[in-house]
């Protein structure tokens, strides 16, 4: 009896630092501690489908007491009801012991009515307003064809002009006043005739209808007298 007595409690050691050594990985110690599953779903007489088989309706395991009861997460739910969307979920997306999963499955008669075609709707006065504002306006009327106009010729004229800052009008208008060289060469005039006025003070005022030639360079010299 002494004997047996003194074994056992080191038989018992031993399997304890037996036990100590050996490690369960986490998955597995997570998985042999099982999931509860509460299923708060709308409908809540949508069927369950657990891995494929039908275990019941939703409300059977919408409180703790009667929540579905798993040995891992290694599983996948499917709810279904007719009329409404299928929904699946798969617990293996879920880190904790205690599961509660939310859904609202969609109505397929609602989500028919809101993508119905617009055309199946009574017409909107405000559509066939804009669509009558948005029509495209008849085209315009064709301008009249007009025949190209001819090139303009103009002649390029040099005007000496004595004395300098004189006041020089072409036409009855005003052009400019001779530069301090006394001779303009930036001047271009249509052929024909022209009136050439020039004004300084102390001078006699200048008034003259000059005919400018159809040439490329024509010269005139302007010379007021005191």
């Amino acid at each position: 009896m002494k004997k047996i007595s003194f074994i056992l409690p080191v038989l018992f050691l031993v399997s304890l630092g037996v036990a100590c050594t050996i490690h369960f990985p986490y998955d597995m110690m997570d998985d042999y501690a099982g999931v509860t599953v509460i299923m708060k779903i709308v409908p809540d007489d949508a069927d369950v489908l657990l891995n494929g088989k039908f275990i019941g309706a939703a409300y059977e395991f919408s409180s703790p007491r009667s929540a579905l009861r798993l040995a891992s997460r290694l599983n996948e739910l499917v709810f279904k009801k007719e009329g409404y969307s299928e929904e699946s979920v798969d617990l293996r997306t879920y880190s904790s012991r205690n599961i509660t999963l939310r859904l609202n499955l969609e109505s397929l008669a609602l989500k028919s009515a809101v993508e119905a075609p617009k055309k199946n709707l009574p017409p909107n006065k405000n559509d066939e307003a804009y669509k009558a504002e948005s029509e495209t306006p008849p085209p315009l009327p064709a301008a009249e064809k007009t025949s190209p106009a001819k090139d303009q010729f103009l002649t390029s004229i040099i005007v000496a002009v004595i004395p300098v800052e004189t006041a020089l009008y072409i036409d009855g208008k005003f052009w400019g006043v001779a530069p301090e060289t006394g001779k303009i060469e930036n001047l271009r005039l249509e052929p024909g005739k022209h009136v050439f006025e020039a004004f300084k003070p102390g001078y006699k005022n200048y008034k003259k209808e000059i005919s400018i030639p159809k040439q490329e360079k024509f010269s005139l010299d302007i010379a007021l007298q005191k």
